[in-house]
């Protein structure tokens, strides 16, 4: 049975200085920001991609894209600490990996340098990830095909 992996960078994100706030954890999504999260919701929608569950790193900037994806997509939502950009690519994968076992498609809402390693890691290309740009990944077994890149 094909798997789907969707892995999405969190949209634009204020500044900590603008925001106001102490940590880089806590910077919200900008108005650009969350135009781009609905955007990229849409993108998905018009693809007919239907994930089983969306994971998103606790960072509150890829929490708001993430509870865009979900809202319009109508799929539940999971936070997942291995998506906060501090675990090495391999074992963000295998972590993956395992959700993708109980569902045909999952969408991982994350970090940059952190999703750009794991497409390389699975599609062996560099992709640059801007802010709210997403990868679609399908797979026969372990076997990873990139199907789409973009904005």
């Amino acid at each position: 049975m094909t798997k789907t992996l969707i892995i999405v960078r969190h949209a634009h994100a204020l500044p900590g200085y603008v925001a106001r706030v102490n940590t880089d954890a806590e910077r919200p999504l900008s108005e650009e920001g969350f135009a781009k999260a609905r955007q990229t919701a849409g993108q998905l929608l018009s693809r007919r991609l239907q994930p089983g569950l969306i994971l998103t790193s606790p960072l509150l900037r890829a929490r708001q894209t993430a509870e865009v994806l979900a809202q319009t997509l109508g799929f539940p939502l999971q936070t997942a600490a291995e998506l906060n950009g501090m675990y090495e690519e391999q074992d963000v994968f295998e972590f993956l990996w395992e959700n993708l076992q109980t569902r045909d498609t999952v969408i991982a809402v994350g970090h940059n340098p952190n999703v750009s390693y794991l497409t390389h890691l699975l599609a062996k290309q560099v992709r640059p990830f801007s802010p709210g740009s997403f990868a679609v990944f399908s797979f026969t077994d372990k076997t990873p095909n990139l199907v789409y890149f973009g904005e």
